[in-house]
């Protein structure tokens, strides 16, 4: 006998390609802030003679800053994108079946067709992205990134109007709002 439910399921692939974007990122950033310190030296040895001392403090405390502020945020994207890889479990996100949709991570619920308000993408395109949430009687009740699946958000839909016969949907609105 074959199951009635649709399993979405999880997968770090996409977290695992996000986390080597964000190494590279960060070696990158630590290339090119060395280059640009070579520059910056080349700059005030060869032109900065004529300059004031608060030019050439002004232009070094502004390269700093610059250089710390990416530096930092290169950092905290990569240990963001870790900490989303290592939330990831193996198995099964959700189920669709003909009496609704059933969260199994990262919060179990159950929310049977009629008791479902709204089944829709929320959040914005930093980090894990937006995630698919299940709201019953107006209240968020459980939620999943979408990089964290491995059906797409045209699929889960399409198993969403299938399996409620037609009364629930996956509202992508939120992608026309990503930035």
């Amino acid at each position: 006998m074959q199951s009635e439910r649709f399993a979405v399921g999880l997968t770090p692939l996409p977290t695992a390609a996000r986390v080597t974007r964000q190494r590279s990122a960060l070696r990158m950033r630590i290339l090119s802030t060395v280059i640009s310190m070579a520059l910056l030296v080349a700059i005030i040895w060869f032109l900065g003679r004529d300059w004031s001392t608060a030019w050439t403090v002004g232009l070094v405390i502004a390269w700093v800053a610059s250089s710390a502020f990416w530096f930092v945020l290169s950092v905290v994207g990569l240990q963001r994108a870790k900490r989303d890889l290592a939330s990831i479990d193996e198995g099964v996100a959700f189920y669709l079946d003909p009496q609704g949709i059933e969260f199994v991570h990262p919060t179990p619920a159950r929310i049977s067709w009629q008791e479902l308000s709204a089944l829709k993408l929320v959040g914005r395109n930093f980090g894990a992205g937006p995630s698919i949430v299940a709201e019953a009687g107006g209240r968020r009740v459980a939620g999943v990134p979408v990089s964290f699946l491995d059906a797409s958000p045209a699929v889960i839909d399409s198993a969403a109007r299938a399996y409620s016969l037609g009364r629930a949907n996956l509202d992508t609105a939120a992608l026309d709002h990503l930035l």
